[in-house]
């Protein structure tokens, strides 16, 4: 006898025996053996992908949901609860799981359903999933959880999620899952709910065409910027040329660093004021440096280093498009191309001039030789020249490495003074970095030489923190063929050399310049040993060494002297004798007096003594 449904209370149809109960809810049904959907499931995670398949089985066990919910609501209920308790039966009743327990069911103040979190027991799911042998790294129940979406959703007429927290098939006794509103998950609700969503595989399939023909679109224009900056490549129009031709291009300002960070070329409308060296790039990326000032850099590479960088630059709110990611790509391909080729001809012109000033110093060219060459290389032979001879510390830690640091130090002298555009060659020689600087374009900077060289101390260490450099100036020569002399000269300097000062010049030194400039420093710390060691070692706090300095400076003349210490004669006669029973020495020994104030002012000139 069929029941009259409108007479019937939802709760007492499933006392029926289930055969019963399914032909009062469906007028009919069919079964889908377990094997054969698990078969179909595997075929669609072959066909159509893992992702794919979970949105196919939840929208499926949604649609399922969503038509008990529609049947149930025709029957008599009581309330609400009681509608919400009858999903877990049509559960069972399906054969979809053997129980289902409902742990808590939350409200709030507004007494809107808040949360309900469920018990699964034996989901089918679950099931066939384990009898491959291997657990889940994820939920997989997902016809269970579109079930009870699709149910939830439309008994309570408002949007619930659900969402499977632990699984049998993860390796846990049972499978849990959380039913919320929507609004209630917040972010977590993002991957989830797209599953829900039916997308057509045609829609997609429009979707990615277009997406392609951006991508060929873009690799299409892409190409023909490459095949400009080749074009300019071939022609060596160099790297003003390349940020011209990339500005015309794409209408962005664009600029072009070296190592240093400094640029060194530009297109129009490059103007800023940031330190770039603080924009720590490894890759092509995107840096907002202020809300109006971004810029897209991608480094410059050969040699497996980083020689610099290329760069857009971007005004306002404007960020970079997939295109000038490309283009900016292909740009540094380029601008390394070009920088590698003016490295090798800048290296090759500087062995060149390397190789030639060694020569020189060593006396293996002749004057003619010496002209011919200095003619070829720029270098006037007539023209006046000048000397500094730079000399660092040595990492005693990283002594296999100081050559490599000679000649990193060397390319950054190089840099610093094509700044300038001082003409000059710059080498090294006995562990020193020598630079030969034709005095004329020195000179045309207008700058005196101690702001100069106080300017190249600068540059050094800003790059070379873990060093101290001395520096010893020459006079200057007019003429190419007298480099030994400024070499020597330069090298004297370099021998008063102390800690409290870091700037030496030839010309500061007097009758000691001709004893510095003996190249073995051993003979010149004997001399001064034998003259007046005895002396030092006697005087520690340097009262008799000073007495004896003002004596033979005041022309050997007692009263002159006691006059400038402002001392008595007798008390300077006393001082004269003790001094003269140190060293034995007759004071008037006008030879021996000599060599002890050579001595005296080697002393001076490095330091040892003041007077």
């Amino acid at each position: 006898m069929q029941m009259d449904i409108r007479q019937t209370n939802i709760i007492d149809v499933f006392q029926l025996p289930k055969d019963e109960a399914l032909k009062v809810f469906y007028e009919r049904m069919i079964s889908i053996p377990l094997t054969a959907r698990t078969s179909l499931k595997k075929e669609l995670v072959t066909t159509i992908g893992e992702d794919r398949t979970k949105g196919v089985f939840v929208r499926y066990g949604w649609h399922c949901g969503v038509s008990d919910a529609e049947k149930a609501m025709t029957y008599q209920w009581e309330n609400e609860l009681e509608l919400i308790n009858s999903g877990p039966k049509f559960h069972i009743l399906h054969g979809y799981l053997e129980d289902v327990k409902i742990t808590d069911i939350q409200y709030d103040e507004k007494n809107q359903l808040k949360k309900i979190d469920v018990d699964w027991t034996n989901s089918f799911e679950a099931e066939e999933f384990l009898k491959d042998g291997a657990f889940s790294n994820k939920p997989i129940c997902h016809t269970l959880c579109g079930y009870a979406s699709g149910y939830l959703s439309t008994v309570l007429q408002k949007s619930i999620l659900v969402k499977e927290i632990e699984c049998r098939a993860m390796g846990y006794k049972e499978c849990k899952a959380i039913c919320m509103p929507i609004e209630n998950w917040g972010e977590e609700l993002e991957n989830e709910y797209s599953y829900y969503q039916s997308t057509s595989m045609i829609q997609e399939l429009d979707e990615v065409t277009a997406k392609l023909k951006i991508e060929r679109d873009y690799l299409k224009q892409a190409n023909e910027v490459q095949q400009k900056l080749t074009h300019e490549l071939l022609a060596k129009q160099g790297l003003h040329r390349i940020v011209d031709l990339l500005f015309e291009t794409t209408g962005l300002p664009t600029f072009i660093e070296n190592e240093y960070n400094k640029i060194i070329a530009k297109s129009k409308n490059v103007s800023m004021n940031v330190d770039l060296e603080k924009i720590n790039s490894k890759n092509t990326e995107f840096v907002r440096i202020s809300p109006e000032i971004g810029i897209l850099r991608t480094p410059i590479l050969f040699e497996r280093e980083v020689k610099g960088y290329c760069s857009f630059l971007y005004l306002g709110r404007n960020e970079p498009t997939d295109l000038e990611y490309m283009i900016i790509d292909k740009a540094s391909l380029t601008v390394s191309v070009i920088l590698l080729n003016e490295n090798i001809k800048i290296n090759t012109e500087q062995n060149v001039k390397r190789s030639f000033l060694s020569d020189v110093l060593e006396g293996r060219l002749e004057q003619k030789e010496t002209y011919q060459i200095a003619y070829y290389l720029n270098f006037p032979p007539d023209e006046s020249y000048w000397m500094l001879t730079l000399e660092r510390t040595i990492n005693q830690s990283e002594i296999n490495r100081e050559i490599e640091v000679n000649e990193k130090l060397i390319r950054h002298i190089n840099l610093f003074l094509k700044e300038r555009n001082i003409n000059a060659i710059v080498s090294q020689k006995a562990d020193k970095i020598i630079i030969l600087i034709e005095y004329s374009t020195f000179k045309s900077l207008c700058t005196e030489r101690q702001t100069f060289i106080n300017q190249l101390l600068k540059h050094c260490l800003r790059r070379f923190v873990k060093y101290a450099f001395y520096i010893g100036a020459s006079s200057v020569v007019e003429n190419i063929t007298q480099l030994t002399i400024l070499y020597n000269e330069s090298l004297a300097a370099l021998k008063a050399k102390n800690p409290k000062k870091h700037i030496y010049y030839y010309e500061d030194l007097e009758i000691e310049s001709v004893l510095f400039q003996i190249q073995d420093e051993i003979l010149i710390d004997r001399f001064v040993n034998q003259q007046v060691g005895r002396l030092i070692e006697a005087d520690r706090d340097f009262d008799l060494t000073k007495t004896l300095y003002a004596y033979i400076e005041n022309g050997n003349n007692l009263n002159n002297t006691s006059k400038v210490l402002s001392m008595s004669i007798s008390g300077l006669r006393y001082r004269m004798s003790k001094i003269s029973e140190i060293i034995n020495i007759d004071l008037d020994d006008t030879k021996r007096i000599f060599s002890i104030y050579m001595a005296l002012k080697i002393l001076k000139a490095q330091g040892k003594i003041d007077v």
